[in-house]
């Protein structure tokens, strides 16, 4: 005897971001990840996991370089952010969805509100919630901290011809500690 079933009920798919979006969402994800583990074995040197990593990659100029190449990808990425909001904005006319507005600090306390039991209900949200233009800003800030740092690190002998040398060395303990942040952040 055969067996009788239904079909699915159709379910409408909605596409979130293009693809040239998704692309460029996985090359900073792999530039980033790769920035992460390649600068946390060089500031954290003496770890033995450090050691094992940089031995397994080739020692240390090995890692600097992959560390570079990553770096030039991201800003690479960066540029192609740059210009293509600049044509959505300038071109096409689009609003800036990212930028944060008065309703998405009333969606954060809304949302607090729920997590601790005084709220029924989590906030209705727009396409992009308090939470990812948080991390989208927080890219953007640490994206140019860790920019203009490396910048100053890979070249510190012409940009002592411009700037103090004390730049150097602060610029290192910024880099350093804005990328624990982030992968601290990420990892969270």
């Amino acid at each position: 005897m055969a067996e009788i079933t239904t079909p699915p009920q159709a379910k409408r798919a909605y596409q979130r971001f293009p693809l040239a979006r998704r692309i460029e969402h996985v090359i900073m994800l792999l530039s980033f990840t790769t920035l992460g583990m390649t600068g946390l074995v060089q500031k954290f040197a003496f770890s033995p996991i450090s050691q094992f990593l940089v031995g397994l990659l080739g020692g240390i100029e090995n890692v600097r370089a992959v560390h570079h190449v990553a770096a030039i990808l991201l800003m690479f990425g960066v540029m192609y952010h740059i210009i293509l909001l600049g044509y959505n904005l300038y071109v096409l006319r689009m609003r800036m969805t990212m930028l944060p507005i008065l309703q998405d600090a009333k969606d954060a306390l809304q949302a607090l509100m729920y997590n601790i039991g005084l709220a029924k209900s989590r906030p209705q949200m727009g396409r992009f919630t308090f939470e990812e233009k948080a991390e989208y800003w927080a890219f953007v800030w640490g994206t140019i901290v860790m920019g203009l740092t490396g910048f100053l690190m890979w070249n510190p002998i012409p940009a002592a011809k411009f700037l103090p040398g004390e730049f150097i060395p602060a610029a290192k303990a910024a880099h350093g500690g804005e990328a624990v942040l982030a992968v601290l952040a990420i990892i969270l």
